[in-house]
């Protein structure tokens, strides 16, 4: 199987065929084949790591899990993950101490600090509105095995080609779809939905050249 590095623009991708369904089963076993047993390893842990550190500081700040995933979310644009969980750390101690937004510095952008903080006020929340973010906030909160972050990355590895953020839309229908057979072919193999797309997510960062 040859790896395709052009560009593919989604624009709001609505239902997918059969065949197009058969094609991304295909990529995904290709690059969780291609995974190597160091990322394999990571991958099965990277979502319950994620989830000890919700519930941790959910019990150290007397906060909902869900509200504490929901702000790791709101701050992880361009943001590294472990500078990720050092700025959600820091939102919900500034919180707890009534500071406010302008009192702290995160490594993202204000917009999505002043979210975080609006989320622990209860001005704003994360629903299905927005699948991935959702999803993504369900699975750190609470590792359910019936919601799958499909990102951009996943999306990468579903097409085996390289993916433009601002072109990674893709309809409700489409990520139900690939939600499901991600999850199906999870099963499968023995392992959570989140288990096999933090698996390929790692590889496909190897697999797949970001142009």
């Amino acid at each position: 199987m040859n790896l395709i590095v052009n560009t593919l623009k989604l624009y709001n991708m609505k239902k997918l065929s059969k065949y197009k369904l058969n094609k991304i089963s295909k990529n995904l076993d290709y690059f969780f084949n291609h995974a190597t047993d160091k990322e394999i390893e990571e991958g099965l842990k990277w979502y319950k790591n994620a989830h000890n550190f919700v519930i941790d500081t959910s019990n150290k700040y007397d906060l909902q899990p869900f509200r504490v995933a929901s702000v790791v979310s709101a701050l992880s644009p361009r943001n590294k993950w472990k500078k990720n969980l050092i700025d959600a750390d820091k939102v919900c101690e500034a919180f707890n101490l009534g500071l406010q937004p302008t009192d702290i510095k995160v490594c993202t952008f204000h917009t999505n600090k002043f979210k975080a903080f609006n989320i622990l006020n209860n001005n704003t929340s994360i629903t299905n509105k927005s699948l991935k973010t959702f999803n993504f906030v369900n699975n750190i909160a609470y590792l359910c095995e019936n919601s799958l972050t499909v990102d951009i990355w996943h999306l990468r590895a579903c097409f085996n080609k390289v993916i433009k953020i601002d072109n990674a839309s893709i309809g409700r229908v489409a990520y139900e779809q690939i939600k499901n057979l991600t999850i199906k072919k999870a099963v499968k193999l023995g392992l959570k939905g989140y288990e096999l797309q933090a698996i390929i997510w790692i590889a496909a960062q190897r697999l797949i050249t970001n142009k």
